[in-house]
């Protein structure tokens, strides 16, 4: 990465790009991305399809991939409309864990005090005009740009553009992230940057982003990490949901201190709440209804819907 010109205090507070070299990187050929999708397995991936017209996260559908190579299913998005995402892509091609690896090690040696647990890294293949809908992530997060360029549109992580209720339950795995509430007005506040291969933005937690590909064939990753501070406010969002439940709150602010007697006090509810067994579990059920077609409208083809869980 190219740290020139970045100010390494505010990494996490602001919105920022920094260049990269990873575009080159032969884990992110069509080749190498072709096997990957080739070798993982249903668990580890989604296949969507939706609307490009409008902002209408009513749209998504979920989708396979079945008796396709992997370099077929890339050469459907490229003319599609899908958007697909790989998760843990170490699984199965082991030298993804060692980048992502270097990755977090470079940004530890330029950031002081950063400290991350918990890495990830997510690959996303996605068609000409493909939407990532208004959402915010729970750990830090992220964006590489490989292939193709996309505007990346991130806005205030605070109201009104967060709205606390909301990202409480997403934090208890009641909601999913694209539920966060959206108005074409938070559009005024936003940060927009026109992403290009070989930048990677990072923005602070929780900070809420939608995306729009340009007219070409996109390939991108993300990572996600954890530190101190980041576990700290999931736990304390975690007690202010039960709270809110409990004791019907509603939309009254509640304080997100990480430091305390008021961060200890969240904390001792959240983990009465899981302890107590009422937590949620994780594991989700989607619709699957169209399989990925290359000679198909949009190279989407309609199949008899049938439930599928993770």
């Amino acid at each position: 990465m190219e740290w020139s010109g970045i100010d390494v205090d505010q990494f996490g507070k602001v919105p920022q790009r920094i260049r990269h070299r990873l575009h080159h990187h032969p884990l992110f050929s069509t080749e190498a991305l072709g096997r990957l999708i080739e070798a993982t397995d249903r668990n580890n991936y989604y296949v969507n399809t939706m609307d490009i017209s409008a902002h209408n996260a009513r749209s998504r559908r979920e989708g396979e991939i079945r008796n396709l190579s992997g370099v077929e299913a890339i050469e459907a998005v490229a003319k599609g409309r899908l958007w697909i995402l790989l998760l843990q892509p170490e699984k199965f091609v082991p030298e993804y864990r060692d980048l992502v690896r270097e990755i977090y090690a470079e940004i530890a040696a330029h950031v002081p005090g950063f400290e991350p647990f918990g890495e990830k890294l997510s690959i996303l293949i996605s068609s000409p005009r493909i939407q990532v809908y208004y959402h915010c992530d729970v750990p830090g997060q992220t964006l590489w740009q490989v292939r193709g360029s996309k505007q990346v549109y991130v806005y205030p992580n605070k109201a009104p553009w967060i709205h606390q209720p909301s990202l409480e339950r997403i934090m208890l795995g009641e909601k999913h992230e694209i539920s966060m509430p959206y108005e074409r007005a938070f559009d005024e506040a936003a940060t927009v940057y026109d992403l290009q291969p070989g930048e990677m933005l990072h923005w602070p937690l929780n900070a809420p982003h939608r995306i729009v590909n340009n007219d070409c064939l996109n390939v991108s990753f993300t990572t996600e990490h954890y530190t101190r501070d980041i576990r700290r406010s999931f736990i304390v969002h975690c007690g202010n949901g039960v709270l809110r439940q409990q004791l019907g709150l509603k939309e009254k602010a509640l304080s997100r201190q990480t430091e305390g007697p008021n961060y200890w006090s969240k904390a001792a509810v959240a983990a009465a709440w899981k302890l107590s067994g009422m937590q949620k579990k994780r594991r989700q059920t989607f619709k699957v209804d169209f399989a990925v077609d290359p000679s198909a409208p949009d190279c989407v083809r309609t199949i008899p819907a049938y439930e599928f869980s993770k």
